[in-house]
C-alpha cells in the first residue's frame, strides 16, 4: 500500500510537466500554422525565409547544447547534440538552400543524416552513455554519418542532375522518418520515467518530424517534394520545440552554476587552535560530503548520534579512551589486581 501511494504521488509532477510540453508544443503548432496562413499565396521568397528561419532555429539550438556539454562534460547532451546538428545541418539546409527536388541525390543525403541523427539520439537515451564503448559508439555513427554524406556530396557536384535509384530514396526517407518516429517515442518514455526535460522535450520535437512527414507520405507525395501546410507546419514546430528544449536547458544549467559558485567555501580550520576538548566537534564529518539521498537517509536513521554529533556508545565525547561499561550484574565481582602493574600486590 505504501510502494502504491508513493509512486502515485511520484507520477503527479511526471504527468504536470508532460502535461506543460505538450501545451507549449499546440502553442507553437498554432503560431507555425498562423505563420503559413499569413504567408499563403506570398511570393516563393517567404516559403524560402521560413526554410532558413527553420535552419537558423535548428543550428542555434545545436550550438546550445553543444556548449551545455561542454560545460558539464556530459556525454548524454553531447551526443543530442549531434543528434540535433546533423539533423539541422544537412535535411535543413538542403531544404533552406533548395536543393531538394523530388527523388533527387540531395533528398538521399538528407536521409542518410537522418538516420545518422536517429543513431546519436538512441544513443544518448539507451546506449552506453561514458566509458570507451560510448565514445566508439558516438564517434563510429558521428563519423560513419558525416563520411557517407560528404561522398553523396561530392557525387551531386561532379555529376550534376544525377538520379540515384528510386527505390533506394523512397526507402530510405520512410526508414528514416519511421525510425524517427520510434527513437521520439523512445526518449519520450524515458525523459518522463527519469525526470529529464532535455530528453523528452526531445523526443516530442522527434515524434513531430516524423508526424510531419507521414502526412506527406500518406498523401502520396515523394520525397523532397514541396511540402504542404500542415506537413510544414509540423516540422517548423518541431525544430522550434528543440530549440525551446535547448533554450530552458541552457538556463538551468547556467542558474545550477551561478548556484554553486555562489556557495562560500568552509573556511579552513588551524590545528594549532583547535582545542584538545573540541577536537571531535570541529573535525570535518565524512557524512556531511555525501550527497543528500536515499543512501544518506538511510545512514542518518541507523546512525542518528553520530549525525548529530553526538559520541558513539562507549566513546568519551572528548575523544579520550572508551569508558568502562556500568555491571549490571551484582554477583560478579572484579578481579582485585586488574589494572595494576606486574609485581605489585594489594596494600
Amino acid at each position: 500500500m505504501r510502494s502504491t501511494t508513493l509512486g502515485h504521488r511520484g507520477l503527479i509532477p511526471v504527468g504536470r510537466a508532460l502535461a506543460i510540453d505538450l501545451l507549449v508544443l499546440a502553442a507553437l503548432f498554432t503560431g507555425a500554422v498562423l505563420l503559413g496562413v499569413l504567408i499563403h499565396g506570398r511570393h516563393a521568397v517567404a516559403h524560402e525565409a521560413v526554410g532558413v528561419l527553420a535552419l537558423a532555429a535548428g543550428l542555434a539550438a545545436a550550438i546550445l547544447l553543444a556548449a551545455v556539454a561542454g560545460l558539464t562534460g556530459s556525454a548524454r547532451t553531447g551526443r543530442i547534440a549531434g543528434a540535433v546538428a546533423l539533423y539541422a545541418g544537412v535535411a535543413l539546409l538542403v531544404r533552406a538552400a533548395g536543393l531538394a527536388d523530388p527523388m533527387n541525390i540531395w533528398v538521399l543525403a538528407g536521409s542518410v543524416a537522418m538516420l545518422g541523427a536517429l543513431g546519436m539520439l538512441v544513443l544518448a537515451v539507451r546506449g552506453p552513455v561514458t566509458g570507451r564503448a560510448g565514445r566508439w559508439a558516438a564517434g563510429a555513427v558521428g563519423g560513419l554519418t558525416v563520411a557517407i554524406v560528404a561522398v553523396i556530396g561530392a557525387v551531386a557536384v561532379a555529376l550534376p542532375g544525377r538520379m540515384p535509384p528510386a527505390w533506394l530514396v523512397a526507402t530510405l526517407d520512410v526508414v528514416a522518418w519511421s525510425g524517427a518516429g520510434a527513437a521520439g517515442i523512445i526518449a519520450l518514455g524515458a525523459g518522463a520515467r527519469s525526470r529529464r526535460a532535455l530528453i523528452r522535450r526531445t523526443g516530442i520535437a522527434f515524434a513531430t518530424l516524423s508526424a510531419a512527414h507521414a502526412v506527406r507520405i500518406i498523401a502520396g507525395l515523394p520525397p523532397g517534394s514541396d511540402p504542404g501546410a500542415i506537413d510544414a507546419a509540423l516540422e517548423v514546430t518541431a525544430v522550434a520545440m528543440l530549440l525551446v528544449a535547448a533554450v530552458a536547458f541552457f538556463v538551468a544549467v547556467l542558474r545550477g552554476l551561478r548556484t554553486h559558485a555562489a556557495v562560500p567555501a568552509p573556511a579552513p580550520v588551524d590545528p594549532v587552535e583547535r582545542s584538545h576538548d573540541r577536537r571531535d566537534a570541529d573535525a570535518p564529518s565524512p557524512l556531511g560530503s555525501v550527497t543528500v539521498g536515499p543512501v544518506t537517509d538511510g545512514i542518518r536513521i541507523l546512525t542518528p548520534a553520530l549525525v548529530a554529533g553526538e559520541p558513539a556508545e562507549g566513546h568519551d565525547r572528548a575523544g579520550g579512551p572508551p569508558r568502562r561499561l556500568t555491571r549490571t550484574n551484582p554477583h560478579r565481582r572484579g578481579r582485585p589486581d586488574r589494572g595494576r602493574p606486574p609485581g605489585r600486590t594489594r596494600d
